[in-house]
C-alpha cells in the first residue's frame, strides 16, 4: 500500500512528478535523487512524488537514471506530469499552491495518454532539409493526433530529427499501425518509434492548447 503523506515538508524537496491515482502496486526505488526516500505527498487535491534532499544535488549518469526510474515507475497512473531533472523546492506546499491551477490543467492534458517518440535516423548523407520535413509532415498526417512536437537535430549526427506524439494509452498499437506505411517507404531515413514513455514533451498545459507548425525551411 502506498503511503500518501499530507504534512508540510521541512527543508528542500526534490520533485519527480505530479500524478493522478498512484498505481496500487507502485514500488519506488529505495533512495531517490538527493538520498531521501521517495514518497507520494498530498497537498490539497494534488499528489506529488517527492523525496527530501539530504545530500548536494549533482547531475550524474546515476542521478539522472534514478530520476528516470522513479518517473517510469509511475506509468500505470491515470495521469503523470513528469518534472525535469533538478526540480527542487524549499517550501513544497507554497510552491504547489502558487501553481495549483496550472498543475491541475497539466494533469487534464496528459490524462490517459503517453508519449511516443519517432526518431528519424539518417541512412544517406545526401538527405536534405526539405526531404526530412516532407517525411515528418507525412508522419504527422498519418498519426492523426492533435498534439505533437517536431525537433530537428541541433548537431550533425545520425539522428536527423525526432517527433513526439501525445497518444491515448489504449491507441498506441493503432498509432504504430497508422505510421507504418510511411515508415516502410522512407528513402534515406530509418523511422524508429520508441515508447510509451511519460509525456515530458507535453508538460506545459499552455503549449497543449495548440499544435505547433513545422519549422520553416532555412
Amino acid at each position: 500500500m502506498v503511503e500518501v503523506l499530507s504534512r508540510r515538508s521541512s527543508g528542500q524537496s526534490y520533485v519527480y512528478a505530479l500524478v493522478d491515482r498512484v498505481p496500487r502496486r507502485w514500488r519506488p526505488p529505495a533512495a531517490g535523487v538527493g538520498g531521501g526516500s521517495v514518497v507520494a505527498q498530498s497537498i490539497h487535491d494534488l499528489v506529488l512524488i517527492v523525496s527530501p534532499v539530504t545530500s548536494p544535488l549533482a547531475r550524474t549518469l546515476r542521478s539522472q537514471a534514478v530520476h528516470d526510474d522513479v518517473v517510469a515507475s509511475l506509468m500505470d497512473a491515470e495521469a503523470v506530469v513528469p518534472f525535469p531533472f533538478g526540480t527542487a523546492v524549499v517550501d513544497l506546499q507554497s510552491w504547489v499552491e502558487a501553481r495549483a491551477r496550472e498543475l491541475r490543467a497539466a494533469l487534464v492534458a496528459v490524462r490517459g495518454a503517453v508519449e511516443m517518440t519517432v526518431r528519424l535516423l539518417r541512412l544517406d548523407a545526401g538527405v536534405d532539409g526539405p526531404h526530412l520535413r516532407s517525411l515528418a509532415e507525412r508522419l504527422i498526417e498519418r498519426a492523426a493526433l492533435p498534439h505533437w512536437r517536431y525537433r530537428p537535430a541541433a548537431n550533425p549526427t545520425n539522428v536527423a530529427a525526432s517527433l513526439s506524439f501525445l497518444v491515448p494509452r489504449d491507441e498506441v498499437p493503432a498509432f504504430l499501425a497508422r505510421i507504418a506505411p510511411v515508415a516502410s517507404r522512407a528513402a534515406g531515413l530509418a523511422v524508429v518509434p520508441t515508447g510509451p514513455a511519460p509525456a515530458y514533451s507535453f508538460v506545459s498545459a499552455a503549449e497543449l492548447d495548440r499544435a505547433p507548425a513545422l519549422a520553416p525551411a532555412g
